[in-house]
């Protein structure tokens, strides 16, 4: 089973002061490729990127999509472990874009799931989510 080392940028701030820190979860940094697509029909978009960190309230992804704050988005990541140590996972969450620049974008989540990957449809679990991160 992978482990996975929790990072709490509290402290680091990115260049912030723990004082000016914003964030109340600790972030898992991740390297994994992300499927992202626009939920607002009057505003189609859709891409790819790459999973930067997350929390339980929100994900930075890295991504050469330009993004606008405001957006509703759909993302899709492979889970990294498997469900029984056999069975792959997807994580599909969904959130309003934050915050952006040129090359990433920060994702406040408000609700997700894990889906059977491969095509299976079985929801494990759902967690929704209004709170800022």
């Amino acid at each position: 089973m992978a482990s996975i080392q929790a990072r709490d940028s509290r402290r680091q701030g990115y260049g912030q002061s723990a004082l000016t820190e914003r964030r109340s979860r600790v972030r898992f940094p991740f390297e994994l490729r992300v499927r992202f697509r626009s939920l607002d029909p009057g505003h189609p978009l859709s891409g790819t990127g790459r999973l930067i960190n997350m929390s339980s309230g929100g994900l930075l992804v890295a991504s050469r999509h330009e993004m606008i704050i405001g957006t509703l988005l759909e993302v899709n990541i492979d889970w990294p472990t498997r469900l029984d140590d056999r069975i792959p996972l997807r994580l599909i969450a969904a959130g309003k874009v934050t915050r952006c620049d040129p090359f990433r974008f920060a994702v406040i989540l408000e609700r997700y799931h894990f889906q059977l990957a491969g095509g299976a449809t079985g929801k494990l679990g759902q967690h929704p989510r209004a709170a800022v991160c």
